[in-house]
């Protein structure tokens, strides 16, 4: 049996025109020993459908092969002869099967070359009508039928101008009907992320986080700080002697109060200001900064409190690093409350992290050129780029007070090679970001009111083993290990040895087998090599805390220690 990936992440297209060309060719080799002959064109078809459906070339159910036949194939695929195509259906049902690549959940061969029969009527009836074709294909069919080699553009084009002009035929209604149909799907919108179960901490870590967080007792200070209320000047800023004080009972903004002339000059404080008032712990009222009547009580409350601190800072706005004489733009126009769901998505799928800062610069990035549908990096500057980075950097640092995130450095040189070339820049930023407990647990909350699907731990205990290794690449170790013991639990030893055996004789991505050796163990049957198989990532370290690859403590001035990664999650439940 050939070494075969036959499950996706969403957009892993590179992966997939490997496997696909991998695929093809293998299927060539059994077609020639068992003397079958198809076009092996409309398998590839297949194949592409069921990349563009689920991502899984190995599940094939019934309903798959009624909505190829009766949908795709007349509707994407320029077929010259329907009757191959039923051929070359029941050719791929039976390669996928004597390779023992149908996965588990998969019907029967038996049953899916029945609905192949059953199904087509459709196909025929389908190809037949034009009116069935997207766009593409109804072009295509024209330029077969009249002779055009749509390899030249010229005769391309000539052919449209006479199709437009009336001089060649081509079925009006069928191509009105298929611009209506185009007209009347919306928008495309970027699909929901395909998140991993993760482990939440249980009741008395988060009480435990909350009362040890930083900013929160500094923010408590503050609201009490201001009683009955401090006066404000004309454009709403502390006065210079209320910020002095207050940045003395805080202890911050040592090194900037002798030359401070306005609260403006005070970053710490100007924060811790905006922040309160963010979270509407205080609020201007008539020249004066007074506290939230209602938030009163929440102040005793600490997880209440954490959470509704937690919920603000997408309200911070942006110029977080201070004043400056160019101003503060985003990034290409991005704000950081724009930007900031999508470190939290990126966090949370790898279990918690952590992720090198620099994959979230490059995602805003290419969101904000996808936007724009062309390539901007060139148009930010080089003062507009260090603002950017400088305005994240205090988010991240408020996050980290918070108790929200953990930030370190990767020291590893191969991995400062990646950031060079995914930043695109000579001096890429080391800094990675981990969730801690209590940042899991919130970014948890955050998503599921976002209305994303969260998967709970054990949830891809029911999935073939390849699709819960896919699930599961990059996550965290202790992400990745609990929920591959709950996958093997799920089912009889015998049963989950077996479909382990077949994974690992076709599976050609280190990562992916680590993790299934890892199940293995859990069924009392070891793998070829005695002794404990750690889950690595794709780099092959061990995640997180490998010893040679461990982040270090990142500390700036005039900032509290960074403590060391966490792994002290505690299951609920």
């Amino acid at each position: 049996m050939g070494r075969m990936r036959l499950v996706f992440t969403p957009g892993d297209d590179q992966g997939y025109a490997e496997a696909r060309h991998g695929l093809l060719e293998q299927f060539h080799v059994w077609a020639r020993r068992h003397r079958v002959e198809v076009d092996t064109a409309l398998v590839a078809a297949a194949v592409d459908y069921k990349y563009a459906r689920d991502r899984r070339l190995g599940r094939w159910a019934r309903s798959h092969v009624a909505d190829a036949l009766g949908m795709w194939f007349p509707r994407k695929v320029t077929v010259l002869e329907p009757d191959d195509v039923p051929p070359a259906f029941h050719a791929l049902i039976d390669f996928l099967a004597a390779h023992d690549w149908l996965d588990p959940q998969s019907d029967a061969p038996a049953a899916l070359h029945e609905q192949v029969r059953h199904s087509t009527p459709a196909l025929h009836d389908g190809i037949a009508d034009e009116r069935n074709y997207d766009l593409g294909k109804f072009w295509g069919v024209q330029l077969y039928r009249h002779g055009v080699d749509p390899a030249d553009p010229s005769a391309v084009q000539r052919f449209l101008n006479r199709a437009g002009s009336g001089e060649a035929d081509v079925d009006r209604h069928a191509l009105a009907e298929i611009m209506r149909r185009d007209a009347d799907v919306p928008a495309g919108t970027d699909p929901d992320p395909e998140l991993p179960p993760v482990l939440l901490p249980g009741a008395a870590t988060l009480v435990r986080a909350a009362e040890q967080s930083v900013a929160l007792d500094q923010l408590r200070k503050l609201t009490r700080w201001v009683r009955a209320g401090r006066r404000l000047t004309s454009d709403g800023r502390l006065n210079r002697a209320d910020a002095l004080d207050l940045a003395r009972h805080l202890e911050l903004d040592h090194i900037y109060r002798d030359k401070a002339r306005t609260s403006d000059d005070l970053p710490e404080v100007s924060l811790l200001l905006r922040w309160a008032r963010a979270a509407r712990l205080v609020r201007p009222v008539r020249g004066r900064l007074v506290p939230v009547k209602s938030a009163a009580p929440v102040l005793n409350r600490p997880i209440e409190l954490w959470q509704r601190v937690f919920e603000s800072v997408g309200r911070l706005g942006d110029n977080l690093g201070g004043t400056d004489v160019f101003g503060a733009p985003s990034l290409f126009g991005m704000s950081l409350a724009q930007a900031l769901p999508m470190l939290w998505v990126g966090l949370y799928a790898a279990g918690g992290g952590p992720v090198p800062l620099e994959r979230f610069h490059r995602l805003v990035r290419d969101t904000v050129n996808a936007d724009c549908g062309c390539v901007v990096d060139d148009l930010a500057g080089d003062v507009e780029q260090r603002l950017w980075r400088r305005d994240v950097t205090a988010l991240l640092d408020a996050m980290e007070l918070l108790g929200a995130i953990e930030l370190g450095e990767t020291l590893d040189s191969d991995e400062l090679d990646a950031l060079v070339e995914l930043a695109q820049r000579d001096d890429p930023d080391p800094t990675v970001v981990t969730l801690t407990p209590m940042g899991l647990w919130a970014v948890h909350q955050h998503l599921v009111e976002r209305g994303l699907h969260v998967p709970a731990p054990g949830e891809l205990a029911d999935e073939d083993i390849e699709y819960v290794c896919v699930r599961l690449s990059g996550v965290r170790t202790d992400v990745a290990e609990a929920e591959l013991t709950a996958w093997a639990k799920a089912r009889r030893p015998a049963d989950a040895a077996r479909e382990l055996d077949r994974f690992l004789r076709r599976c050609d991505v280190a990562s992916h087998r680590g993790m299934a050796l890892h199940a293995l163990e859990q069924t009392g049957r070891p793998g070829p090599a005695a002794g404990h198989r750690p889950v690595r990532h794709e780099s092959g370290d061990r995640r997180p805390g490998a010893d040679a690859a461990a982040p270090a403590q990142r500390t700036g001035p005039g900032t509290h220690p960074r403590p060391a990664l966490r792994r002290d999650l505690e299951p609920t439940g």
